[in-house]
């Protein structure tokens, strides 16, 4: 099978610090090869959630064996009685009936979320059979988020065989999963997201493009320009206040962050221009149409959504994800994790009254 260069470079980390992931859909023929591999790589133990038996056919049916993959019904999980305490302590309803709570328990994507909340797993990668606000819902509810983000986005990472673009071939972009409309507050926590990211999983200096259909003003100035503009600054002010290094400008159209030549004529002196390797889209329409045509149009290998602005790493993976891309974005995960435990302390137990 084809694995890229990419891939390669976080495997290569990951082994030395491996993390365990959670996979709530463990019956689907994408993700159980992809744990396999993970577990198989020793990148991490592996979580499949799901009935044991039907996970064991699906492993046998796509010829893998499951070896450190750990098995667990969410309906009879050792921990379901923790979760359930924690679930009504958090509702905020002592007296919410408790099969309503059993119900909820028993959906594996929300079981996971709270697997990751009281740190049993390291990260989490879910979607793949599954509609994205599915997969958000719990997590934006019941994981902490960053104090310096104030709203959650996304992030794809992209690997092109043209190593000219971006940083040697990589790009990294969002939103394209998350935020529909984003304000100019979102937009430069995005691009500061994306920023981080890159740092996190290369060690480098990232350059962030804020994108538009102008170039510094090429475009009649209308709210949707003077939006970009906005974001631009506010981005390179919270940079420099969390002390994220990264180049950042806009407003920019795609080919002048991209295309060495076009930056000359439209944005020269710029220090993003023609080397951008972050892009960040104006709003969830353009993320999502772009990413979607690269996927469907281009020869690049695409790894997304992974999550940013929570204290703990999860991903929203695409229903259109193949195996490749749910272990890349297992990978990614897991080495977020070990950086994650270097930059931010551990989000404080959950606590709840076991006196019911």
């Amino acid at each position: 099978m084809h694995t890229g260069t990419f891939f390669l470079s976080l495997a290569e980390k990951l082994v030395r610090h491996p993390k365990r992931i959670v996979f709530p859909e463990g019956t689907n023929p994408q993700v159980v090869r992809a744990a396999a591999r993970y577990a198989h790589l020793r990148l991490g133990p592996v979580v499949l959630l799901g009935k044991p038996d039907l996970i064991k056919r699906q492993a046998k049916i796509q010829k893998v064996d499951l070896d450190r993959v750990m098995l667990l019904d969410p309906v009879h999980g050792q921990d379901r009685q923790m979760f359930v305490d924690h679930f009504r302590a958090q509702e905020g309803n002592e007296k919410i009936k408790l099969n309503v709570i059993h119900d909820r328990l028993s959906d594996p994507i929300l079981y996971a979320t709270l697997m990751l909340r009281f740190n049993q797993v390291d990260g989490l990668v879910a979607g793949v059979g599954a509609y994205s606000g599915s997969v958000l819902r719990p997590l934006i509810k019941m994981i902490p988020r960053l104090p310096q983000f104030s709203r959650i986005s996304s992030a794809t990472i992209l690997e092109c065989p043209d190593k000219t673009v971006g940083d040697g071939g990589l790009l990294i972009a969002g939103d394209a999963a998350v935020v529909p409309t984003p304000k100019a507050e979102e937009l430069a926590a995005t691009a500061v997201g994306l920023a981080a990211l890159k740092l996190q999983l290369t060690g480098r200096r990232a350059r962030v493009a804020l994108l538009s259909y102008s170039t510094k003003g090429s475009a009649a100035i209308n709210e949707e320009t003077k939006k970009i503009i906005e974001a631009t600054k506010k981005a390179q002010q919270l940079a420099a206040k969390i002390g994220i290094k990264a180049d950042i400008d806009g407003e920019m159209q795609i080919d002048a962050a991209l295309n060495p030549a076009k930056a000359k004529l439209k944005a020269p002196g710029s220090p993003v221009a023609g080397r951008a390797d972050c892009l960040v889209f104006p709003d969830l329409s353009a993320g999502n149409i772009a990413i979607k045509s690269i996927q469907q149009f281009g020869n690049v290998r695409t790894y997304g959504n992974i999550l940013l602005g929570l204290r703990l790493p999860a991903a929203e993976i695409s229903r259109g994800a193949d195996e490749e891309e749910v272990l890349g974005v297992a990978a990614t995960v897991g080495l977020l994790a070990v950086e994650y435990r270097k930059l931010y302390p551990e989000p404080s137990a959950p606590t709840f009254n076991r006196n019911h």
